[in-house]
């Protein structure tokens, strides 16, 4: 369903308190679709931009009007007719009596009725250090029309969730929702325009429709019709920002909490009222908040690496090590990040905002290292099973035992290491003829051997001071591979003779 029709409908049930055959009746739609919408939000993809056959040609329009600003329609048709554009004239005339701004229009300041409207837009502040980084600081500003109270924050963004979230952060601030927020044509509201149809983004009508706010967006080059949020933009300009200093983000939203109760408390210069006194008479016209916040942030598609850490926005993030190369979802807040894997949450992270730093949570490291021990402990059983097929039930002897397992299997893999698989072998499967399991009944069996043999007991070496190379595996090697080697050597050296004679 169409997130403005869908928008519609609720506002028309929860604010005019039709019912649902008058929404139907009024919008020209079936029942069913009204039914639908009050049920649940749209899920309707987003409509693609249709293009006239004028929007190729419009900034060839525009170099002509640059060098003849006062040439007429007819010859400037003429001349696109040359460029290739088939397309009629009544569309080229409507294009240019907007472009040239021919309908003049006054400027008249109105005014509205409480809770009816607010205004909207951006400022820009410069930029701030993140650690080694720094980014450019945008502020939101929300105006109620009637009684003038402002809210501000800043933003190290203006993308689409900041956007969303500013507006819910101001709607819990003036503890209501205004009926009508007027914007200029920002790409987070207005997708297209031509002549009077507006494509809305349709992620910003959902939201629009969840807090039963009409969004209105103004004419081009109008900004005499939000009047009253581009003075509170210079405001902030002129009251705030100027003359002060400020050490990083938080220090700057710090001082803006401050200054906003105090800016508030003003004698506002156009209604000679304070705008908290004159809010008290506004608020209870504002629409209610709904019962649940609205979810702002964007799900995107991540995977993290095997350093357990996923990258976003030029930073580091962890997660758990059992989610390594696992389809994940991150939503990106302004603070906050949340790691999903489906629909389970699995780490949160306080967001930064600088350059290749990494925000780890240590418990994710001590998964990572158990996996590690777990995939050693299993490459040491499939070696001690690859020795010989008698491994196999020797194994399920070992396990009948109170002794650390690892511990066995890594004392009878020192022991093929240092004998080799000819002493070991017929060891094992002696001890297995006799069902006598463990280290030390195959150490008594290749001494014993060994002395039949009359040769003498190897002691292996010991790395007291180097633990964990005692604990190094070494994987034999074929004697054909020393010997190529040694060939290789000599051969290397009947080289190097020749080349000096």
């Amino acid at each position: 369903m169409d997130a403005q029709i869908w928008g519609e409908i609720r506002r028309l049930k929860a604010v005019e308190g039709l019912a649902e055959r008058q929404i139907a009746d009024r919008l020209l739609i079936s029942r069913g679709k009204v039914r639908r919408a009050l049920a649940g939000l749209p899920t309707q993809r987003e409509p693609r931009e249709v293009l006239s056959k004028l929007d190729r040609f419009k900034p060839a329009i525009i170099e002509i009007l640059k060098d003849y600003p006062d040439l007429s329609g007819v010859r400037i048709f003429e001349k696109l007719k040359t460029l290739g554009y088939g397309g009629g004239t009544t569309i080229l005339r409507e294009y240019l009596t907007n472009l040239r701004g021919l309908h003049r229009e006054a400027f008249v300041r109105y005014e509205t009725a409480p809770g009816e409207e607010a205004q909207v837009d951006w400022g820009y502040f410069g930029t701030l250090p993140f650690g080694d980084n720094y980014r450019k600081i945008s502020f939101f500003v929300m105006v109620l029309s009637y009684s003038r109270k402002l809210y501000v924050e800043f933003t190290a963004s203006q993308s689409l969730d900041v956007f969303l979230q500013c507006h819910l952060n101001a709607f819990k601030y003036f503890g209501g929702v205004p009926k009508t927020i007027l914007y200029d044509n920002l790409k987070s509201v207005v997708i297209s325009r031509y002549v009077n149809h507006i494509q809305y983004n349709q992620k910003f009508l959902e939201f629009a429709g969840y807090y039963l706010f009409t969004p209105k967006a103004c004419n081009v080059r109008r900004a005499n019709e939000k009047g009253k949020v581009e003075s509170g933009v210079g405001f902030v300009e002129k009251n705030f920002l100027a003359g002060r200093d400020f050490r990083d983000l938080f220090d700057l939203e710090t001082q803006e909490r401050s200054w906003l109760e105090q800016a508030n408390q003003r004698v506002h210069g156009t209604t000679k009222e304070i705008p908290d006194e004159r809010f008290q008479r506004e608020k209870e016209f504002l629409l209610p908040l709904q019962p649940h916040d609205y979810d702002t942030t964007f799900p995107l598609q991540v995977r993290a690496y095997h350093d357990c850490r996923l990258r976003f926005d030029g930073n580091y993030y962890s997660v758990p090590a059992k989610y390594i190369l696992l389809p994940l979802i991150m939503r990106a807040g302004k603070y906050e990040l949340k790691i999903f894997h489906q629909t389970i949450l699995i780490a949160t992270h306080q967001r930064s905002y600088g350059n290749n730093e990494k925000i780890d949570d240590p418990k994710h490291f001590a998964d990572l290292l158990k996996i590690k021990k777990a995939a050693r402990d299993s490459k040491l059983r499939e070696r001690f099973l690859a020795l010989a097929p008698c491994c196999a039930q020797y194994f399920e002897g070992l396990l009948r035992l109170e002794k650390d397992l690892k511990s066995e299997i890594l004392q009878i893999m020192q022991l093929a290491d240092t004998y080799g698989n000819y002493e070991i072998i017929p060891a094992l499967e002696k001890a297995l003829e006799y069902k006598a399991f463990g280290v030390t009944y195959l150490k008594n069996i290749i001494a014993q051997n060994r002395a039949k043999r009359q040769e003498k007991t190897i002691q292996p070496l010991k790395l007291s001071k180097y633990p964990d190379l005692e604990n190094l595996e070494v994987e034999p090697k074929s004697l054909d591979y020393y010997d190529q080697l040694i060939k290789e050597e000599e051969n290397q050296g009947k080289k190097g003779e020749n080349n000096h004679a």
